[in-house]
């Protein structure tokens, strides 16, 4: 699995006529292929992580034998594993749920697969505990949007989303779309403007996409146009490089 940019250049693709073009290897961003994970029991948030492989990530209630690759994926795979229940003994309310989240996390052994590609994110769910999701590609936004076993799924396409990115720069169009939701053992997304409280979630994000978007909101496209503006603090070359390609009329 590749990191998505790879040097990726917005004079090319899909935007403007012309194939992809990535740079070697020795040029790779590598945080292209990171994902920023947060883990929720009953909407209180139980864990955190950025994942920082190539390769992508396993979020699963138990790690997976190392020398099982033909079974469960890339070893090499960062194993992002549920809490114990018990870490919610002291949030009030939501304390009486232990025995049921308990009794839930059996099935999400295997878990799901997620990771980033060139063209988007993608994942696989192996677990056999019932997975529903909402983002970018999902094709409901008030039904449920199941996820089949052992299928592979794009859940965000790159290209469309540095084409809302554009659109939101150059023609104050919607901000762009890039955070993934995933829903264990429950239906999900239900009615539009209810929200009832879901036993397991996980909010994914590509950390591509998000650093390009927070950056794009506090340069603006005017700074952008700028050739001489230094680079917003904390954004990489790279970010900057992107976000003024994006902006060029």
């Amino acid at each position: 699995v590749r990191g998505v940019f790879y040097g990726w250049n917005p004079t090319h693709g899909h935007l403007l006529p012309g194939p992809p073009s990535y740079l070697p290897v020795e040029d790779i961003n590598h945080s292209d292929c990171w994902l920023h994970v947060r883990l929720y029991y009953c909407d209180v948030l139980v864990k955190e992580v950025t994942t920082r492989t190539a390769e992508g990530c396993r979020i699963t209630s138990r790690a997976v034998p190392a020398d099982s690759e033909h079974l469960y994926g890339p070893s090499c795979m960062e194993q992002i594993e549920f809490p114990s229940p018990r870490v919610l003994s002291g949030s009030g309310r939501v304390a009486g749920m232990t025995d049921v989240l308990e009794r839930l996390l059996p099935h999400l052994e295997r878990g799901v697969l997620l990771w980033v590609a060139p063209e988007g994110v993608f994942m696989k769910r192996q677990c056999l505990g019932r997975v529903y999701w909402n983002g970018p590609l999902a094709p409901h936004r008030d039904w449920p949007n199941k996820l089949e076993r052992e299928k592979t799924y794009k859940l965000l396409d790159t290209q469309q989303f540095l084409h809302q990115l554009r659109g939101y720069l150059s023609h104050g169009q919607p901000t762009p779309q890039y955070q993934i939701h995933l829903c264990f053992g429950e239906e999900f997304p239900t009615s539009s403007g209810h929200h009832f409280q879901k036993l397991i979630m996980a909010h994914v994000e590509p950390v591509f996409a998000r650093e390009l978007f927070h950056h794009a909101q506090r340069m603006g496209p005017t700074l952008l146009r700028d050739a001489s503006q230094p680079c917003a603090p904390g954004a990489s070359s790279h970010i900057t490089r992107v976000l003024k390609q994006l902006c060029q009329p």
